[in-house]
C-alpha cells in the first residue's frame, strides 16, 4: 500500500472545485489510468466538469500553444498521470494556468515539488509492486482491482507481469472471478493501443470512457480497433522478422521506418528475443522532422537513469523505466546521439 500522510488519497481536496482537466499518456497504462481517475472524481462529486487530453502522440511534452489552450478553458485542478512530461513544461503548465496540478507517475524522474507529485519510487518504494501508473493508482486510491487496474499493469509488462509475483496473484484471482484469461487481457490490450499506434488521438480521448463500462465485450468485441490490429501485428512481424542493422557485441540496433507508432512493442518484442544484448531500435518513420529512439534490455544490462539524465543535459526529450530508454531526436542530430549513448553503453564515456 502507498503510504499516505493524511491518511487518506489528497486528491480528496479538489472536491472545492468546479472543472478539471486530466492529461494522460496515449497507450493502455494511461487510458486506463485515466479512466480510474475519471472514475474516482465522479464519484468524489457528480456535478464536477472533466475533460481529459493527451500530447499529439509521440510527444513527450506540450508544446506552447497547447498550454495557451489550456490555460484560456480555465481548469481549476490539473491531474498529469503516466506521461513523463519535463519539469519545465510542467512548471510552465502550473504557471500558466493557474491550476492545482496533482502528477502521478511510475516512471524514472526526480521529484516535482512545486506540484502534487506522487510517485513510489521517488518515495522508495518498491517498483515491483507498481508496475504500472493504473496499479499505482489503484492501490493509491484504495480501489477494489478492476479491468483498467489490471490493463495498465499487463499492458506495461505484458506476459512477464507473471514474474511480479504478489501482482499477478492479484489478477490471477480477479480473472477467476470474472471469468476472463490472461490471454483475453492481452488481446484488450493489443486493441485499445491500436488508437495510438494508428495515430487516432481522437480515438486515445474516447478510449478511457469505454473503458469505464468495466466491460470486456466491448473491447474484444469494437469493430474498429479488430481491424487496426490486423493491419498493425503484420507491421510489428515485418518489422521484428528483419536482421539487425549492426549485430557485432552486447548492443544490436534495428533501423527501421513505418508510419505506425510501434517503436515500443518492436523494441520490447526484440529485447525479449535478445535477452542476452541491448537492443537499440530507431524508426525514421513516425515523424517527419524526429526519430523515435528507445532502447531496452530484458535483463537490465544498462543503467536507463543515467541514459535519460545524460540525454535531458542535452536538451533531448527522454524517458523511461528501468529496462527502457525513449527519446525523440531531431533527424539531423539522431546520428550523434547514437554514437554517443553507443560509447555509454558499451563502457565508454
Amino acid at each position: 500500500m502507498y503510504p499516505f500522510k493524511s491518511g487518506e488519497p489528497e486528491l480528496r481536496s479538489v472536491k472545492i472545485y468546479e472543472k478539471g482537466l486530466i492529461i494522460h499518456h496515449w497507450d493502455t497504462d494511461g487510458i486506463s489510468s485515466a479512466a480510474l481517475l475519471l472514475q474516482y472524481l465522479r464519484k468524489m462529486k457528480n456535478e464536477l466538469a472533466i475533460e481529459n487530453c493527451t500530447p499529439p502522440i509521440g510527444n513527450y511534452r506540450l508544446s506552447d500553444d497547447e498550454i495557451e489552450k489550456i490555460s484560456s478553458k480555465n481548469f481549476q485542478f490539473v491531474i498529469i498521470v503516466d506521461i513523463n512530461l519535463p519539469k519545465n513544461n510542467i512548471l510552465k503548465l502550473k504557471e500558466y494556468s493557474k491550476a492545482e496540478v496533482f502528477y502521478f507517475d511510475h516512471h524514472l524522474q526526480e521529484k516535482i515539488e512545486e506540484v502534487h507529485h506522487f510517485n513510489p519510487l521517488i518515495e522508495g518504494n518498491n517498483g515491483e509492486k507498481y508496475p504500472s501508473a493504473s496499479w499505482f493508482l489503484k492501490c493509491y486510491l484504495n480501489d477494489p482491482v478492476t479491468l483498467p487496474a489490471v490493463l495498465g499493469a499487463v499492458a506495461d509488462h505484458e506476459t512477464r507481469i507473471k514474474d511480479k509475483k504478489e501482482v499477478y496473484r492479484t489478477i490471477e484471482k480477479y480473472l477467476e472471478e470474472v471469468g476472463l484469461s490472461f490471454n483475453d487481457l492481452l488481446r484488450m490490450v493489443e486493441l485499445i493501443d491500436t488508437n495510438y499506434k494508428v495515430g487516432d488521438r481522437e480515438g486515445v480521448l474516447k478510449a478511457p470512457y469505454t473503458l469505464l463500462e468495466n466491460d470486456s465485450r466491448i473491447i474484444l468485441e469494437n469493430p474498429l480497433w479488430n481491424k487496426n490490429l490486423e493491419v498493425l501485428k503484420k507491421e510489428v512481424e515485418k518489422q521484428i522478422s528483419r536482421p539487425p542493422t549492426r549485430g557485432e557485441g552486447k548492443v544490436l540496433i534495428w533501423n527501421i521506418n513505418t508510419p505506425y507508432n510501434i517503436t515500443s512493442t518492436v523494441t520490447r518484442r526484440l529485447a525479449w528475443k535478445n535477452n542476452d544484448s541491448i537492443v537499440v531500435v530507431i524508426n525514421r518513420g513516425w515523424f517527419t522532422d524526429r526519430d523515435q529512439v528507445y532502447i531496452r534490455s530484458g535483463n537490465k544490462l544498462f543503467d536507463s537513469r543515467e541514459l535519460i539524465n545524460f540525454a535531458h543535459g542535452l536538451g533531448y526529450d527522454a524517458g523511461g523505466k528501468e529496462e527502457v530508454f525513449a527519446a525523440v531526436v531531431p533527424k539531423s542530430e539522431t546520428e550523434k546521439l547514437l554514437e554517443i549513448l553507443l560509447r555509454r553503453l558499451e563502457g565508454g564515456r
